[in-house]
């Protein structure tokens, strides 16, 4: 025997709860807004300022799902905060109004709510799940396939939206790059246009010099307004002479004093650098226009004669870029001299810069003379982000560039974008509540299951435990009456023993009478532990104190257990007094001692404790004390701890124990009206607990034995006993002192007796079980009612009325019990009868 360890609290699981919120929730709140919107930060070179939100939502919807609602819901605010946090190295300003809150708030906080409803379902479902392998897949699957349902979307989300991005920008560089065509084209076939009437013009001017030229000015007026006839991009056309004069215009006739030699063009030719030169944008010192002028050097028999000039309108060049970007939104298309000069652009530059940096990007490819190519990124003019396709203007010293805005590209992606989540969205929210739909169900399938599974479970425990009793039972009782007979036989030989040694004075000293009386006793003491078992043992019950008798009785077994044994007592000075028979108690602590010892050959510890009993302890209503014999012996498995209550059984060896000890503990403690409880492991020691019922009294002190006078007594005695070498031996016995004794084998037969002869018997000495219609008990209560004066002592092997009978107030005697306690309990009885007469008489 050693003792277990004692059945705890079931240890709870934690629950996160859908609304819990803590330290470590902030934690995940900041952490998870940093990674989304510095996230988001990190990608507005890319993706621009419109969407702010683009990875709060699936950051809301991950946290919800591991971490609940609130945490997720903290999670979008947080996130909305985050616009205004300006202290942010890489904040980046959004185009988003309170409008823009105002929408994402909501939309977060129903994509926190399903998220974390599906969580709760998953873990609720996985919380039920039974472990068997069906289950855990289908948990886990349904589990998987919400996840799935995020997942999924959620990554052709943004596959999708990576290959709309690139396909936006691919589609951006085809556009810009058509455009850059068409601006090539156009400006390619202005200036040969610009070509042919300079070469006419110059063809009309060779043979005149700047003296005839003024000579014939209307002549060359006339000209000039020929070749600028129907051309609108043509602003004027002027020929000036060597220092630098209006001589002649298509606009002006006579030409004004007009006087460029301060003019870049004019000195560009006069210095003879060759080619055609292309001007700045200049303002008209005679109409105030824009113009920038295409010119060409004027010779008269090789020597330098003046310039002819076309100036032609910026705003014309303009105007076409304007018509051919109407349905292209973010476009910009311009038009500049190689050096980097700004000639023409649609839209108007916002500010005054007209001028490209010389180590820029576009201004070095100009100035390498590359035919065209690709730029991404911000020009000078107005400082902001494009993907822009130049082309060279052949054989002039001007470029094209068609750019589209970024910002543009990215806003067209994000409308294509939004659409498809305007699709997905929907549709994995729809997945996302099919799926929690069936996870209810199945968290509801699964916990009818497991009550189903419980129900069965708890079923098999309480049959078990009733074939344990009904097997105990059967063998109470199979017990109880072996115990009976074999206590008819003591009886018998006691009463005998008692005879003999009453009429012959010789024998009361004689060895072997001696020697049969040990044995009476021996078989008493074995009789009253098979009848404790059965729990039909007699008890002779008092309330005691468990804090005065149990280290008396530690102090009994202490020498039992030898010098090896440790033994400790612990007694709580609350511990409520029990009613129990005293000797029991006794038989039962030494009992477990003696088990105790023998399951700790090499030494240990024996613990006695006693307390009051918590109410969830115990199944049985009432208060109750707990008593523990504890040790750290070997133990036993957890399967011959069921048996070990049997009569019989025992795993000692042969010749080493009766298998009668924990028997009778057993049966005091159920007889008591208490409970036994025994744990046990193997090599962990035993620990048997007994729970006794606490008396509402206190203890009270026993009363002294009556002393048995040497004296005949002169009674006639009516014996009911249904045994008849019981009868036998007891009819002589009481004839030895004095006594005329009657036989009557049932207690049908004994009423009929008295019947006949009321006033003959004196005291009814009865068997409380015997055949017929009348028992004991039965044949007591007639006797009291019809005739009170005759007297009536009861005796038991074991009956279940024996509780009933000492409430009754009948005088009972447990078999076999010694001849002189039999007499004395008649003399007292006589007693008791006169002193009631006595009472009513007087």
């Amino acid at each position: 025997m050693g003792p277990s360890k004692l059945p705890g609290r079931p240890i709870g699981v934690a629950v996160r709860g859908r609304w819990q919120f803590g330290l470590r929730q902030a934690l995940i709140v900041v952490i998870a807004t940093l990674i989304a919107m510095a996230g988001r930060d990190a990608l507005t070179p890319w993706i621009g300022t419109q969407v702010p939100f683009a990875v709060a939502f699936p950051a809301v919807a991950i946290v919800a799902f591991f971490y609940g609602i609130t945490t997720a819901a903290l999670t979008a605010i947080a996130c909305a905060g985050w616009l205004f946090a300006s202290w942010w190295p890489l904040h980046a300003s959004y185009e988003v109004g309170w409008n823009g809150v105002a929408t994402f708030i909501p939309a977060a906080f129903l994509i926190a709510f399903f998220s974390g409803q599906g969580r709760d379902e998953a873990s609720s479902a996985a919380a039920v799940a039974l472990d068997t392998a069906s289950t855990r897949y289908t948990v886990r699957g349904l589990q998987l396939s919400m996840f799935m349902a995020v997942a999924l979307p959620t990554l052709a989300f943004l596959a999708a939206g990576w290959i709309f991005y690139h396909e936006a920008f691919d589609k951006a560089r085809l556009r810009v790059d058509r455009e850059a065509r068409i601006a090539q084209e156009h400006a390619s076939k202005i200036l040969e246009n610009n070509e042919s009437i300079t070469r006419a013009g110059l063809e009309f001017l060779t043979s005149m010099s700047p003296a005839e030229v003024v000579k014939r000015e209307r002549e060359v007026n006339q000209k000039l307004v020929e070749l600028a006839s129907g051309l609108k991009q043509v602003q004027s056309m002027w020929v000036f002479d060597s220092s630098g004069s209006a001589i002649a215009s298509n606009r002006f006739f006579p030409a004004p004093k007009l006087h460029i030699s301060d003019r870049e063009y004019f000195r560009w030719h006069q210095a003879d650098q060759g080619g055609i030169y292309v001007s700045a944008p200049l303002v008209s010192r005679t109409t105030g226009e824009s113009f920038f002028d295409v010119s060409h050097r004027w010779d008269h028999y090789g020597k330098f004669a003046g310039v002819l000039s076309v100036s032609l309108y910026p705003a014309y060049f303009a105007d076409f870029y304007r018509d051919t970007s109407l349905d292209e939104p973010g476009l910009t298309v311009m038009m500049l001299r190689n050096d980097g000069t700004l000639i023409a652009r649609w839209p108007a530059a916002t500010g005054n810069t007209t001028q490209l940096e010389t180590g820029s990007a576009l201004s070095l490819a100009m100035s390498a003379g590359e035919a065209q190519g690709v730029l991404d990124g911000k020009l000078a003019i107005d400082d902001k982000e494009r993907l822009s396709v130049f082309r060279r203007v052949n054989g002039y010293p001007l470029y094209v560039l068609a750019g589209i805005d970024r910002e543009a590209i990215v806003a067209g992606w994000q409308r294509r974008a939004a659409l498809l989540a305007a699709l997905m969205f929907p549709i994995s929210m729809a997945l996302m509540y099919v799926v929690w739909i069936a996870l209810r169900r199945t968290r509801r399938e699964l916990t009818a299951q497991l009550e189903l599974q419980r129900e069965i479970e708890q079923r098999a425990r309480v049959e078990n435990a009733l074939h344990h009793v009904q097997k105990l039972e059967a063998l109470g009782r199979l017990t109880g009456g072996v115990a009976h007979d074999f206590n008819n036989l003591l009886t018998i030989v006691s009463n005998n023993v008692h005879l003999m040694r009453r009429l012959d004075s010789k024998l009361v000293d004689n060895k072997q009478l001696a020697a049969i009386g040990r044995a009476v006793s021996a078989g008493e003491r074995l009789t009253r532990q098979l009848l404790a078992f059965a729990r039909r043992q007699p008890l002779q019950a008092e309330i005691i104190s468990v804090q005065e008798r149990l280290p008396a009785l530690l102090a009994l077994i202490a020498p039992t257990l030898g010098p090896r044994i440790e033994a400790e007592i612990n007694i709580d000075p609350e511990t409520k007094p029990v009613l129990i028979d005293p000797a029991e108690l006794e038989l039962a602590i030494i009992n477990l001692a003696v088990n105790a010892k023998d399951a700790m050959p090499d030494g240990g510890k024996l613990m006695l404790s006693a307390r009051n009993a918590e109410t969830a302890e115990i199944d049985i209503p009432g208060e109750f004390a707990v008593l523990t014999v504890a040790d750290t012996g070997t133990g036993m498995n957890p399967e011959l701890s069921e048996r070990v209550f049997e009569p019989f059984f025992t795993t000692k060896p042969a010749g080493h124990g009766t298998g009668l000890g924990l028997s009778q503990v057993y049966g005091f403690c159920v007889q008591a009206g208490g409970k036994l409880r025994i744990d046990t492991a193997l090599g962990e020691g035993t620990r048997v607990n007994l729970y006794l019922p606490a008396a509402k009294a206190g203890p009270v002190a026993a009363a002294s034995q009556l002393e048995v006078p040497d004296e005949q007594l002169n009674w006639n005695i009516l014996l009911v006993e249904d045994n008849e070498e019981v009868a036998i031996a007891t009819e002589p016995l009481l004839q030895s002192v004095g006594c005329t004794v009657q036989w009557a084998a049932t207690g049908d037969a004994a009423r009929a007796l008295v019947d006949a002869s009321p006033g003959k018997f004196d005291i009814v000495v009865s068997d409380m079980a015997m055949p017929g219609e009348l028992d004991g008990l039965a044949l007591a209560e007639y006797l009291r009612s019809r005739y009170p004066e005759i007297q009536v002592v009861l005796t038991t092997g074991y009956t279940n009325q024996l509780q009933e009978a000492v409430a009754r107030r009948f005088t009972v005697l447990a078999k076999p019990c010694p001849p002189d306690a039999l007499v004395n309990a008649m003399r007292e009885a006589i007693r008791k009868g006169k002193a009631r007469k006595f009472t009513v008489d007087g």
